[in-house]
């Protein structure tokens, strides 16, 4: 079977980049609009040591005539090297979209053999591509959004297209377009449900259309939602992936009724200050299946978060952290920009110990990581660096693999060894706090952060890490079973604690030092005695014996055995 379109997102070290890697939905929403007017497309996402034989096959067998690669920071030197070997290989039109692509242009076509560039939202300009390069219709300079060169060398860059407005008149990703027969055939799966961002962060892209905020109708949502389901039974999460989902409290609701009601699970990203506006609103969305939520966090200073434009503070960041712990959520994932705008070693140090901070409010569920600054085209901060305190060095950047993994900028206050040695301690801390907090978390929070349906699982990698580190909690995490979270008199209870030493009413195991009652409960934890048993051998009021033992499994020090 021969098609006119095939769309390629790929990259080096694919599989170990973001879960929704593979799934590409703004290449499928694509390949869904053009379906419409009589074209066939197929979407490949995947790692760069397989695209040379999906290449081959696809245009040799297939018959494909025009080829569309998505290029963002990290991929573009990958792209442009697999599009000079295929030019060379083969007659095909070549153009490419994606972030990367409004600041790609004249240089970029005239150093790679790339035939078009398409900035912005891609649906309308592919359209009128296809039609020209297919069926010969119509005239370059009518394709909006379009960047070429003629067969004269000369550059033309066409007005950008106007956004979409109605994004429920677009069709929805379909798995037949997709040569990744898994699309949207896995347990957890990836939607927009809007598209644009009103903030305007001076670190964050900010070119095209990608502030125009426009939103589907959650009935759109819903009916898209239930066709995967009905193709795949499976589908236990949706990642909703919109840059800012909460920006609309009754949108919110009325997509968490549906969701409770349809009994699946849901991540999405979310904003501070809409957190800390409406504290109410959390508390809905995890009772409706919200298990995990990424927010901004950037720094813990307020002079960065400033020149950041976040419309945050370090007190907000710490409100919305707890928010979020009280309204019961599993999982809150932020990360700190190191090397940033006015960063200096005191700013660093602000932003350790509010890391520190943030991990004692949400012990248990908050997933903190560290990242390089990225000098991301089109950006307030790149094009006026000197504004915020940086240069870019224009050699590191140059060279990098992938981006936010190397320091490629100097600051007016730090070197970029000094940028590289302060995320080294940086880590350093947070690890050693992880530690810290690790051994004050109660049942309730390791339950939360480890476990799901009383079965374990590594829901928060960094707080798992910590907790292991204690031989009592990895013993106590085995036993996440609710029947051996359950306390009755007729029960066993078992300590956790293990190479204890016990003398004069103090046990000491590790890093874990229990003294008088509490010490002598954990001993007689031994598994040979039921709780009343206990209770009437050594004389002690049977609702007593059961309160200690309520309180040192909520320690973690005992779980309970029916036999």
């Amino acid at each position: 079977m021969s098609y006119e379109l095939l769309l390629m997102n790929i990259a080096r070290n694919a599989s170990e980049r973001l879960p929704h890697f593979r799934e590409c939905l703004g290449q499928h929403l694509i390949a869904s609009y053009v379906e419409q007017y009589g074209y066939s497309v197929r979407v490949y996402s995947g790692d760069v040591l397989e695209c040379e034989k999906v290449l081959c096959r696809e245009i040799e067998f297939h018959k494909v005539r025009m080829i569309g690669f998505y290029i963002g920071a990290d991929t573009l030197s990958v792209v442009i090297n697999v599009i000079k070997w295929l030019k060379k290989k083969y007659s095909v039109t070549v153009f490419v979209g994606g972030p990367e692509a409004y600041a790609t242009g004249k240089d970029f076509l005239k150093s790679c053999p790339c035939d078009y560039v398409i900035p912005g939202e891609g649906e309308k300009p592919v359209l009128g591509l296809l039609k020209y390069v297919i069926d010969g219709y119509g005239v370059l300079k009518n394709i909006r959004s379009l960047r070429y060169c003629d067969d004269t060398g000369t550059y033309y860059e066409n007005a950008l297209e106007e956004p979409i407005q109605d994004l429920d008149s677009l069709p929805f990703p379909k798995r037949k377009n997709s040569l990744n027969k898994t699309f949207r055939m896995n347990s957890s799966i990836g939607i927009l449900t809007g598209r644009g961002c009103p903030y305007h962060c001076s670190f964050c892209f900010e070119g095209a259309t990608s502030k125009l905020v426009r939103f589907r109708s959650v009935k759109n949502v819903i009916a898209e939602i239930e066709e995967v389901h009905k193709e795949n039974p499976n589908l236990k999460c949706v990642n909703v992936y919109d840059d800012t989902f909460t920006l609309q409290r009754q949108r919110i609701e009325e997509f968490c009724k549906y969701m409770k009601r349809k009994g699946l699970l849901w991540t999405c990203e979310g904003h501070v200050a809409r957190i800390c506006h409406e504290p109410d609103l959390m508390k809905k969305m995890v009772e409706s299946g919200l298990i995990a939520m990424q927010i901004g966090i950037e720094s813990g200073s307020r002079k960065v978060l400033e020149a950041y434009n976040k419309n945050t503070t370090p007190e907000m960041i710490q409100k919305a952290v707890s928010i979020c712990k009280q309204a019961g959520l599993i999982t809150l994932e932020g990360n700190y920009i190191i090397g940033g705008a006015f960063e200096t070693e005191e700013t660093i140090h602000e932003s350790i110990e509010h890391a520190k901070s943030l991990l004692e409010i949400g012990r248990g569920m908050i997933e903190l990581s560290t990242v390089f600054f990225a000098p991301y085209c089109g950006t307030p901060i790149t094009k006026n660096p000197e504004k915020f305190g940086i240069t870019i060095e224009k050699e590191l950047n140059k060279h990098i693999v992938f981006t936010m993994r190397d320091a490629v900028v100097t600051t007016n206050g730090m070197s970029t060894e000094q940028i590289i040695k302060a995320k080294q301690k940086f880590d350093e801390e947070i690890t050693k706090k992880y530690y810290l907090e690790a051994i004050k978390c109660t049942k309730t929070e390791l339950l939360r952060g480890a476990s799901r349906n009383n079965r374990q699982m590594r829901i928060n990698p960094n707080w798992c890490i910590a907790w292991e580190r204690y031989s009592y909690l990895k013993n106590f995490m085995r036993h996440f079973d609710i029947r051996e979270q359950t306390i009755d008199s007729h029960k066993f209870p078992v300590r956790t604690v293990s190479e204890y030493i016990y003398k004069e009413d103090v046990l000491l195991a590790g890093d874990v030092k229990l003294q008088g009652m509490d010490a002598k409960y954990v001993v007689w934890a031994d598994g040979r005695r039921s709780i009343c048993e206990i209770a009437e051998q050594e004389g002690i009021v049977l609702e007593q014996v059961l309160d200690k033992y309520t309180e040192l499994n909520e320690k973690g020090y005992v779980y309970f055995s029916k036999f």
